[in-house]
């Protein structure tokens, strides 16, 4: 098992540092992995593409995937941008 720990911040000034760094991480996960989203605390669209690109490319490479305590933030936005679906998060109503 293995687990991807997400910032707590993740927006449009560092995504591009984010993405280089999750895309290390996912050189050596293995299967199920879990994403830790317990400390984000600010999230804006850059930040959520990015998670949605993490996302796709886990159920790409057939990886069993889960979240690890989703921040209201994380969910918020999700609903708002209507992501929570694609993402397989639980609604934040």
């Amino acid at each position: 098992m293995s687990s991807i720990p997400l910032p707590s911040t993740l927006t449009i000034q560092s995504v591009a540092a984010d993405h280089a760094r999750l895309s290390e991480l996912l050189e050596s996960v293995e299967s199920p992995v879990t994403i830790d989203a317990s400390s984000i605390e600010e999230i804006d669209t850059a930040g959520m593409q990015l998670v949605l690109s993490l996302v796709n490319q886990l159920h790409s490479q057939s990886f069993d995937t889960q979240w690890q305590s989703p921040t209201d933030v994380l969910l918020h936005t999700a609903d708002v941008l209507g992501m929570s679906e694609a993402l397989a998060l639980p609604s934040s109503t």
